[in-house]
């Protein structure tokens, strides 16, 4: 899925199920946490599915 950043507002593309910490390129701000399952995305984080 791909994910933007509510400072910079650039894209990182990740998985869904991601088992390390996500910061963004542009201004290192934590875009997800991961959980036991799927990744917990940061509040304010805009996310879109991949169409497959």
């Amino acid at each position: 899925m791909d994910l933007k950043c509510p400072g910079c507002y650039k894209i990182t593309t990740i998985f869904s199920h991601a088992q390390t910490v996500v910061l963004c390129v542009g201004c290192s701000t934590i875009l997800c946490q991961p959980t036991g399952g799927k990744a917990r995305l940061t509040e304010g984080c805009s996310f879109r599915w991949k169409q497959h």
